[in-house]
């Protein structure tokens, strides 16, 4: 709290979808930790909520779990695997904010978007 971050009771954000949807569009980026199991596996795993954050146009700086093996890093979405490297990144989020924003907003066009996404999982089904 001393340094500017502030605590949210997450019921209260999650509560409904306008109340989630608002609290990701007020804030300024996202800070993801994930599991140890996808951190450790390098899954890829990747959060919906991270993806919500990129589509709001909201960088997202998360936890490496290997996404970066199939999602383009470093603006919009930003990597990292040790704390002195997320902060390295914090800082260069606020540096090109602006941009790191633009590029968030391209990055869920281009790899979530519910018609690419649902059309290429329906197409796996249906074509194995």
């Amino acid at each position: 709290e001393q340094m500017g971050w502030i605590l949210r009771d997450p019921m209260a954000v999650s509560l409904d979808t306008l109340s989630y949807e608002g609290f990701i569009a007020g804030s300024k980026a996202e800070f993801g930790l994930a599991k140890e199991g996808y951190v450790s596996s390098r899954s890829g795993w990747f959060s919906e909520r991270t993806a919500c954050y990129l589509a709001s146009g909201r960088p997202a700086l998360v936890e490496n779990t290997g996404f970066s093996s199939w999602l383009p890093c470093g603006m919009g979405v930003i990597a990292f695997s040790s704390p002195d490297e997320a902060i390295q990144r914090l800082d260069e989020i606020n540096s090109n904010y602006m941009t790191h924003c633009s590029v968030a907003r391209d990055t869920a066009e281009q790899y979530f978007d519910a018609g690419k996404v649902l059309t290429e999982l329906i197409d796996c089904i249906m074509h194995p």
